[in-house]
């Protein structure tokens, strides 16, 4: 058995914090079962996410450091590791940053690894963090935090990165990912006037879209004749959409080259009754989940570096995540309690990265659904957003959450809703207010129904990045012949 190496995430160590405060009874069970000696090493991190002047870069460069200068051996035998929250940022960029190809990470397994941010990290700078210093006596994390915004430019970019040629994490790393987190909140903080510690579909930090690392990218990219846009035709589309007129030219294209079902899929489950932290149903220090904890992450230890080990374990996590929402169905409703299933309903998380075609994020741009068409028993996609966020340090970033399902208390069956979604265009739109002399040509993306369902799924974060083109009038350069 290869050694393993366990990593927190924000927050966790506070000031006084024990390894079984922040690791639970995971270091004992692991041993237990593959036994003390045939696990070489189990490694506890220790990294400070608390001090306001720590990035995740830091992070993962003091993570190479240790590596080189403590456990040398680690790089040479290989080794498996285990995150939890943060920790997902802190390995991943340690995998792009320092990784030779492949890398000597076999098995990642993500317990409610917050892949695409999470929404306590905005509250998190604001009253949470001050109860944080008080009771904890550290600092907030601001950069760490930062990077933890819903939408946060460079944690797109980190994952984009293994989309690109010569960068497969699989293919080229050679590293078998595996995710696993609940749904769940804690009865405690259903009282707590904030939305994201008691999100649906959502573990009371991390939301389970934002764990997926089955995710969908699509890139909006202008075609050739746009960039060379007359300026008459310009001012007759924007003043279209100034009106609030339909554009019905096309001037942009969409790639859909690297959406998920394009891609090896990476295990990943729901678990029953589990919730990001607490002694109860915590994913890591839980007592009532062990059950239902342990013996995917030790399957997944076990998993053996090959494409058809892998691909078991996909149907393996796939089955319990199945098994997760039928007994979620029976589930019983209480008096003095939450509706049980609506905590189980997918949801997924759509994010617009919106820039110029010089790199720049486009500071003052709106994004607008509208259903095309519409028939009996379809259902509008703008009619499932339940939340929305701009990302407040990255500028031309917004993040859309939506319920994309239903549980049908006849059939006791959790529906999707997106199964009847209606066709839909989607219009982005940019504006310079301190120039007259310069205009954004909108964006009309058309979608079918299909296409809507291809690109939107239960469970799944999509990133949508746009190039918006940013057009100067002729006043703005000239050459005159004289």
């Amino acid at each position: 058995m290869l050694p393993i190496l366990l990593i927190h995430g924000y927050s966790t160590e506070g000031k006084d914090n024990t390894v079984e405060k922040i690791y639970g009874s995971l270091p004992k069970e692991l041993k237990q079962r593959f036994g003390r000696n045939q696990i070489r090493s189990l490694n506890l991190s220790r990294w400070i996410s608390l001090s306001d002047g720590v990035m995740l870069d830091d992070v993962s460069y003091a993570m190479e450091r240790a590596l080189k200068g403590q456990f040398p051996e680690l790089l040479q035998s290989g080794f498996h590791v285990i995150i939890h929250s943060t920790g997902a940022l802190v390995v991943r960029n340690w995998i792009k940053q320092y990784s030779p190809k492949p890398g000597p990470i076999r098995n990642l397994i993500h317990l409610a690894g917050a892949n695409f941010g999470s929404g306590l990290a905005h509250i998190g700078q604001g009253q949470l963090s001050r109860w944080k210093n008080q009771i904890s006596g550290t600092g907030v994390g601001t950069r760490i935090l930062n990077e933890l915004e819903f939408g946060c430019d460079k944690t797109i970019d980190l994952h984009t990165h293994f989309l690109t040629v010569g960068n497969d994490m699989l293919k080229d790393y050679q590293v078998q990912e595996f995710g696993l987190i609940g749904s769940q909140t804690l009865s405690m903080l259903r009282v707590v006037p904030i939305r994201y510690v008691k999100e649906d579909s959502s573990d009371n930090t991390v939301r389970t879209s934002a764990s997926n690392l089955n995710f969908n990218y699509l890139r909006v990219i202008p075609k050739a004749k746009t960039l060379n846009l007359n300026v008459k035709k310009l001012t007759s589309v924007v003043n279209k959409r100034l009106q609030n007129k339909k554009i019905s030219e096309l001037h942009y294209d969409f790639d859909t080259t690297h959406l998920c079902n394009k891609r090896q899929a990476v295990p990943f489950a729901i678990l029953y009754e589990t919730a990001h932290f607490g002694d109860d149903i915590g994913i890591v220090s839980g007592k009532k989940n062990r059950s239902g904890v342990m013996p995917l992450v030790k399957s997944a230890l076990l998993t053996p570096r090959s494409q058809s080990g892998y691909n078991k374990a996909v149907e393996r996590f796939d089955k319990v995540h199945q098994k997760t929402f039928v007994r979620a169905a029976k589930l019983k409703t209480r008096l003095t309690d939450w509706h049980p299933q609506e905590q189980y309903e997918g949801h997924a998380q759509l994010i617009f990265r919106v820039k110029d075609q010089f790199g720049n994020g486009v500071e003052h741009f709106d994004v607008m659904f509208q259903t095309a068409s519409f028939k009996k028993g379809q259902m509008r996609l703008e009619k499932m957003i339940e939340d929305h966020h701009g990302n407040k340090q990255c500028d031309g970033i917004i993040t859309f959450y939506l319920r994309t399902q239903r549980f049908n208390e006849k059939k006791k069956i959790f529906e999707e809703r997106l199964t009847n979604v209606a066709p839909l265009d989607i219009e982005i739109t940019g504006h310079e207010p301190d120039s007259d002399e310069i205009s954004f040509v909108p964006v009309n993306i058309q979608l079918t129904a299909n296409q809507v369902m291809g690109i939107i799924q239960s469970f799944r974060t999509t990133i949508i990045d746009v190039q918006l083109v940013r057009l100067p009038t002729n006043k703005v350069f000239e050459i005159v012949k004289k």
